[in-house]
Formats: structure tokens, C-alpha cells, sequence
């Protein structure tokens, strides 16, 4: 299962980075990479989701919100907003 990431900014490129390092640590989360569905064209990304961390197994109530709480203090100074998707 994984929750997929649509960051909407500027700056994209530093959120990516924050959100790889806190990936790293959450033990929930087993590995978080920049989504599938994203095309490279040059300098830009194109694609439904910006990013994905995938869970051990799959997330109870709790781990979501937890989530959540991580990526909104990662992102917040950043000014950058996102949506996630569960699935």
C-alpha cells in the first residue's frame, strides 16, 4: 500500500528532499521514492503525483494521521501545500 504526494509550489525540489529524509525516519514507512507516474521532460514533472512512501504493511487510522502530522511539520516551513491519496 502506498499514500502518493501531489505537492503543489514552489519549491518542489526542496519538498521532494524533505519528504525522502522523512521517509528515513518513520519506521511505518518502508522506503519512499519520487512517484512512478511522474514524467521528466526537461525541467519539468509532469504527472498525478509528485511523490510516494509505501507502507510495511497496510496503515491504520492512526499511522495516516500520523502521516500527515510528519509531512504538514516537514512542509510547513517551505510554504508548499499537497494533497495525499491513499491506496
Amino acid at each position: 500500500m502506498k499514500s502518493y504526494i501531489k505537492i503543489y509550489g514552489p519549491p518542489i525540489e526542496k519538498a521532494i528532499r524533505e519528504l525522502k529524509k522523512l521517509a528515513e525516519d518513520l519506521p511505518t514507512i518502508s522506503k519512499g521514492e519520487i512517484s512512478r507516474s511522474v514524467i521528466l521532460s526537461g525541467e519539468t514533472m509532469k504527472g498525478d503525483f509528485d511523490y510516494a512512501f509505501e507502507w510495511v504493511t497496510e496503515p491504520d487510522e492512526d499511522q495516516l494521521l500520523s502521516l500527515i502530522f510528519n509531512i504538514d511539520e516537514t512542509l510547513n516551513d517551505l510554504g508548499c501545500r499537497y494533497t495525499i491519496v491513499t491506496k
